[in-house]
């Protein structure tokens, strides 16, 4: 629930250590323990999107375009920018 809340919550930056520091202070190595070890079989919520992505976009023929270019860039020397 915490690693939900933190991608979910505010906050610009989604890495283990913002999300951590946010929401519960000292709590960085089981946050990072969670995700680095990922322990869970994954195989049943792969189907599941699968099945929902199948549904959302309609269609044999149908095609889904994922553009990750909107993001806006921060700084001055990060590339892009």
């Amino acid at each position: 629930p915490l690693y939900v809340a933190g991608l979910i919550g505010p906050g610009d930056r989604k890495s283990i250590q913002p999300m951590a520091e946010r929401l519960a202070s000292g709590s960085y190595d089981q946050l990072h323990h969670f995700i680095a070890d990922g322990v869970w079989d994954a195989t049943p919520l792969e189907t599941e999107l699968l099945n929902q992505a199948d549904r959302l976009v309609g269609g044999r023929d149908a095609v889904l375009v994922i553009d990750d270019t909107s993001l806006p860039k921060k700084g001055e020397r990060s590339v892009g920018v």
